[in-house]
């Protein structure tokens, strides 16, 4: 009986371990689709923090508005300030945070 009992424990630890990897697995696939420009908005720099900027959105195709905190650094081409129009690019989800906060993926100034 005891080694029934032991046998029965290594498959279930191992189904375990199967469907925790399948798990992990298939986070991962969604973590690198996160990473493909979603939606797009325009906007006015209000404030620049040193590796990041409060921009007020004055165009956009998604439901986000007012005051959005980006990352500057996807775009080192380019020094930003207040008063820049900017194109940003990012995955489509929003922090719940105020202000709202984005993960930027792309970063353009606009004439």
């Amino acid at each position: 009986m005891i080694k029934g009992e032991w046998k029965l424990k290594n498959k279930i630890v191992l189904l375990c371990s199967i469907l925790l990897s399948s798990i992990l697995f298939a986070c991962n696939a969604t973590e690198v689709k996160n990473n493909e420009v979603q939606a797009t908005f325009v906007g006015i720099i209000e404030e620049v923090h040193g590796e990041s900027a409060t921009v007020f959105v004055t165009e956009t195709e998604d439901k986000i508005s007012g005051l959005v905190t980006i990352n500057l650094t996807v775009n080192d081409d380019d020094t930003f300030q207040v008063g820049d129009k900017v194109k940003v690019g990012y995955d489509g989800t929003t922090m719940e945070i105020s202000p709202i906060t984005i993960k930027t993926l792309t970063l353009e100034k606009v004439e």
